[in-house]
């Protein structure tokens, strides 16, 4: 049973990372709703006048007879709230979740993919009256045909009459809850996009779900009380299973970062410098999205501020156009690498020809390359096997070409998290 906007009441969330996220371990139920035990549904039950009732808090048992077929359960939701609904995965079919309202209109759907896979809606916001949840199932896997004693292995079978193919009819359960309007710590959907997004708060940590198919969650962050002098970091956990993709955009929505983790793996974005566009607000938007779903686990998200360094990089600087400029008055910063992440530095452009030797003190943590391009074009690179590799590089560089810097993981896929000091010298120059 899903319990307080999606999470198990048996088995209440882990806590993680440092920020004070408020847990419920047990669903506080509008309606009064209590727990019924387990009952059957109701067929006919294909069509929404024909639905059977779910009550809050209850169990029902449904049942797959063919390939195709539908069941539809009513849900009356008495106030405003949160509603959860969980479908038990079962073996042979792939099912799907559908969440209908009063007209008929589709809300969300949940399709996860595949058999023996749970499907859930963890935090749908709902008003008062009556709802629909669809079960349909999507996929059957063909029976199992036992090879004859005459059979030799590997020959094909001959093909089963029709009517001696006996499909089972696997039972899977569903249960639905609503809890109160989720305030302050729980993302609140619908917020698909930034007229619906969430607010957040500079030290925040916050949670939410990835919970049906094509899901995106929208963070509304406000810069208001951000330092001039001041750079925030945003972390991100990711659910079991999910690959995240994380979008930082300005007032306006234009895209500034965008990183995209392997399966399994949080985002983490360092040092990043708010930008804010002229006429917009001083906002920011922080975008989550998934390769798939995952209706039982929430993301943490947090963002956390602190001082510049005087030497430190400055994020956006993942593409060649968004490279941080190199301090005029150093030869080297302090840059950290993260998983997805690329960082790129330009240096000013001379009227001479001139000599670059770049060295980059790699952290044990990851094996990270160098390159050097200059006017778009890589012109010289380092790729020195193992974690902790020191890489250097030397090339020249023409009259008033544009040079940059570009630091990123030798495996595209790697992760975790590692500091890095780049530094750079210019031995001569030619007039």
């Amino acid at each position: 049973m899903l319990a307080a906007c999606g999470q198990d009441a048996a088995k209440p969330p882990k806590r993680t990372g440092s920020g004070t996220v408020e847990y419920v371990d047990q669903p506080i139920l509008i309606d009064g709703g209590k727990s019924t035990g387990t009952t059957d549904e109701v067929e006919p039950n294909d069509g929404e006048d024909t639905a059977t009732k779910l009550a809050l808090g209850a169990t029902l048992r449904g049942k797959i007879d063919a390939e195709g077929d539908v069941d539809h359960f009513a849900i009356d939701v008495a106030a405003t709230g949160v509603l959860a609904v969980d479908v038990s995965p079962i073996e042979s079919f792939d099912l799907n979740v559908e969440l209908l309202d009063a007209t008929g209109t589709s809300l969300v759907r949940s399709d996860r993919g595949g058999v023996k896979v749970r499907e859930g809606l963890p935090n749908v916001a709902v008003a008062a009256g009556r709802y629909t949840v669809v079960v349909r199932a999507k996929k059957l896997l063909p029976p199992v045909v036992k090879l004859k004693k005459d059979q030799k292995a590997g020959q094909k079978p001959p093909p089963p009459p029709a009517s001696s193919v006996a499909f089972p009819s696997p039972v899977y359960e569903i249960t639905a809850n609503v809890t109160p309007p989720a305030t302050g710590a729980f993302e609140r959907e619908p917020d698909d996009d930034r007229g619906a997004a969430n607010d957040l708060i500079l030290g925040d940590a916050v949670q939410g779900y990835l919970g049906w198919t094509g899901d995106v969650d929208t963070w509304k962050l406000s810069l208001e009380t951000l330092s001039s002098k001041n750079a925030i970091d945003v972390e991100v956990t990711s659910p079991e299973g999910l690959a995240l993709t994380l979008e930082i955009a300005d007032g306006l929505g234009n895209p500034l970062v965008t990183r995209k983790a392997p399966r399994g793996a949080g985002l983490i974005v360092r040092g990043f410098v708010p930008v804010i566009a002229q006429g917009a607000a001083p906002y920011h938007y922080l975008t989550l999205r998934a390769d798939r779903s995952n209706p039982e686990t929430a993301y943490q998200l947090k963002v956390t501020e602190h001082v510049v360094g005087p030497d430190a990089e400055l994020e956006p600087d993942d593409t060649p156009e968004k490279a941080m400029a190199m301090p005029s008055d150093r030869t080297s910063v302090k840059g950290v690498w993260t998983t997805a992440d690329v960082d790129c530095y330009v240096l000013e452009t001379t009227d001479a020809v001139r000599t670059l030797e770049v060295t980059l003190d790699t952290p044990n943590e990851v094996d990270l390359a160098l390159e050097v391009l200059v006017d778009g074009k890589p012109v010289a690179k380092s790729d020195i096997k193992g974690k902790g590799a020191a890489e250097k590089v030397s090339t020249s560089v023409p009259a008033s070409g544009r040079p940059v810097i570009r630091v990123r993981a030798a495996d595209p896929n790697a992760t975790g998290e590692g500091a890095y000091t780049l530094t750079v010298q210019e031995p001569s120059a030619t007039p």
